[in-house]
């Protein structure tokens, strides 16, 4: 690959979209579970080039944790294959030692407008999630539903 992948289109879109919903959604997170330090993060990964893959999201880092439990539980938003045919996948997932995906968003291909329906739903999960402090077993792998009725800010 020629162009370095930063420069595409669509991590540009999801950069100006998610960055700015995500900073915006710190405070009532923070209400919501103040014994949890959130951050908004942003990074590229990939195996053929550092620049293959993009992801952003939320970290929320958990006070007290027991020492088997996972102290991070994330809004992840990934764009992946963007050197072929990008695709989008966005969920709540656990981390280690779960590496639990609580929720995920069903997302076809590049589907900006599939994410930005999906949004709502991932954000108030995560503080779901953040303010119970631990997997949510009866909730794990749940599909969120796509609501064509909100719309992205």
């Amino acid at each position: 690959m020629t162009v370095l992948s930063h420069t595409h289109p669509l991590v540009r879109q999801l950069e100006n979209d998610l960055l700015p919903l995500f900073r915006a959604a710190l405070p009532p997170l923070a209400a919501a579970a103040p014994r949890v330090l959130a951050s908004v993060f942003a990074f590229s990964s990939g195996t053929a080039s550092a620049f293959q893959d993009y992801h952003f999201g939320i970290s929320c880092l958990l006070e007290d944790v027991p020492e088997d439990a996972p102290e991070e539980v994330a809004l992840l938003v990934s764009v992946t294959g963007l050197d072929a045919s990008a695709r989008l996948s966005a969920k709540i997932v656990w981390g280690q030692p779960s590496s639990l995906v609580e929720t995920q968003a069903e997302l076809p291909a590049a589907d900006l407008p599939a994410l930005h329906a999906a949004l709502p739903g991932l954000l108030a999960r995560l503080q779901q999630a953040a303010s119970r402090g631990r997997p949510g077993i009866e909730q794990a792998h749940e599909k969120v539903p796509r609501n064509n009725n909100l719309r992205f800010p």
